[in-house]
C-alpha cells in the first residue's frame, strides 16, 4: 500500500509527540523533562493539540501507512517561527503549570539569541520516521513536502537544524542537497548533558 501524505489533527498527538520526541534526542529530556517517566512525550502531546506554538498540528504534516501515522514534518516560514515565541510560552505555562513551565525558561536560557533560521528560510523543525518504516523513502518524501510549502510561500531557501552526532540524517541531508552552513556548540549544555550542538544545513531552491 503505498503512503499517504494527510494534514495532521489533534487526534494524532500520542503518535505525532512520540515521532517529535525522537528527533529531540538529549535536548527534549533536559527541557521538558522533570524526573518523571513519558514527561516530555506527555508536554508534547498537549502542545501538539493546541494551535500557534512551534509543536502545533497546524504545522505537521504526516505520512499515513497502512492507516498507521508512520513519519511527520514540523514546518513554517523563519518570519512565522519567530512569530510562535510567545504563545509557545502562554501554551508551556498552560499545559506544564507555573513549576514546569519555570524549569523550561530556566534550562532554555542558553539558548537565548541562538539563531536557526533567517526570516527568508522555510525551516524544517522536526522530521521523523518511526523506525519499522525507515528506509522507505519516507523521510525523503516528507522532505520533499517541505520544498513544496516553501515554494508556495514564494521562499526559496529551505533550512533545518541537526544534531551535530546524527551522522545518519546528515548524510541524507547532503544527498538531497542541503549543505553545512553552521555549526553551533553551546558549551554549558555539553558540559550539563553532553550535548554536542546541531549543524544548521540550508538547501538553496530552483
Amino acid at each position: 500500500m503505498l503512503p499517504n501524505l494527510e494534514q495532521a489533527t489533534p487526534e494524532m498527538a500520542p503518535v505525532a509527540s512520540s515521532l517529535i520526541y525522537l528527533t529531540m534526542g538529549k535536548m527534549g529530556d533536559y527541557l521538558f523533562g522533570s524526573g518523571i517517566p513519558n514527561n516530555p512525550q506527555n508536554t508534547l502531546k498537549n502542545l501538539f493539540k493546541l494551535k500557534t506554538n512551534r509543536f502545533s498540528y497546524q504545522f505537521t504534516e504526516v505520512m499515513v501507512l497502512s492507516g498507521k501515522v508512520s513519519g511527520l514534518v514540523v514546518s513554517y516560514s523563519g518570519r512565522m517561527m519567530k512569530s510562535l515565541e510567545l504563545p509557545m510560552a502562554l501554551h508551556l505555562l498552560q499545559t506544564s503549570g507555573i513549576f514546569g513551565f519555570l524549569r523550561f525558561i530556566r534550562r532554555a536560557k542558553p539558548l537565548i539569541g541562538i539563531k536557526e533560521v533567517e526570516n527568508d528560510e522555510f525551516f524544517i523543525s522536526n522530521l521523523a520516521v518511526l523506525p519499522d518504516y525507515q528506509g522507505k523513502g519516507l523521510g525523503k518524501a516528507l522532505l520533499n513536502q517541505a520544498e513544496v510549502k516553501a515554494k508556495e510561500l514564494g521562499l526559496h531557501k529551505l533550512s533545518l537544524t541537526v544534531d551535530v552526532e546524527n551522522d545518519r540524517a546528515i548524510s541524507l541531508y547532503k544527498k538531497i542537497g542541503f549543505t553545512l552552513v553552521e555549526t553551533v556548540e553551546i558549551n554549558f549544555l555539553k558540559k550539563k548533558i553532553g550535548y554536542g550542538g546541531f549543524h544548521r544545513m540550508l538547501k538553496i531552491l530552483k
